[in-house]
């Protein structure tokens, strides 16, 4: 089952999610007037980012791809670094800038993402080499405490409120609780990726497999947390 997975990781992948991008788009009538559609919108832009970002694959099959053979850009870390760690987190960030109730917990939103734009900027020009040729561990870390924040405010206010009750047919504690959980079970293995051996074929596979199922885990539980949700003012 592994073999399988890992040999068609894309294409399970990227399936998911354009599933969940079409499911949300083919629902976007319903959630009208609602944060939900701004939700739709980032399930868009993340399928986009993750299929573009196959350009690495193509460069040398391509002639319109030819001249990123060799250069800098011919890896895609900068890629995610960029349009993943910094503009997708951001996302979700004014996500639950409109989702939260409180003005206290909005600001305290607004301040989280003014720091995690001063610390991006700080940890990339510090080791601007790496956007080409790895990943941040420091980013990875400071992203994970930044989307656990958002997500905590939002979990404290259903629970002081009367959503608590309803929060079976709410998207937003759909996504509230796979991201939160998805940035709690990917972080660590980032964390500890720098310490592997290239060699060591086992924690690439674990790596691999834990990263596959999260994202079959994640885009499946948006996919039906779009369909059996209600829209909330």
């Amino acid at each position: 089952m592994l073999e399988f997975l890992f040999k068609n990781n894309h294409i399970i992948t990227h399936g998911l999610q354009f599933i969940a991008a079409v499911i949300g788009v083919f629902h976007i009538k319903k959630y009208k007037n609602t944060s939900a559609t701004f939700f739709i919108s980032i399930l868009v832009y993340l399928f986009f980012i993750d299929v573009l970002a196959m350009y690495t694959y193509y460069c040398n099959s391509f002639s319109f791809l030819s001249f990123i053979a060799g250069t800098k850009f011919e890896a895609n870390y900068w890629w995610y670094t960029l349009f993943f760690d910094f503009i997708a987190v951001l996302l979700f960030a004014v996500f639950y800038h409109k989702i939260l109730i409180k003005k206290e917990h909005k600001r305290y939103v607004k301040y989280l993402s003014i720091t995690y734009i001063i610390a991006f900027i700080v940890v990339v020009l510090n080791d601007f080499e790496n956007l080409f040729i790895g990943t941040y561990s420091q980013i990875y870390i400071i992203e994970a405490i930044f989307i656990l924040l958002c997500t905590t405010l939002y979990f404290i206010e259903i629970l002081q409120s009367e959503k608590v009750l309803m929060f079976s047919k709410s998207l937003y504690f759909y996504v509230s609780i796979t991201i939160f959980l998805w940035w709690l079970i990917v972080t660590p293995v980032v964390f500890f990726d720098k310490y592997y051996i290239t060699e060591d074929i086992y924690f690439k596979q674990l790596k691999r497999s834990i990263y596959i199922f999260a994202n079959i885990f994640m885009y499946s539980v948006f996919s039906i947390g779009l369909i059996v949700s209600k829209p909330e003012n």
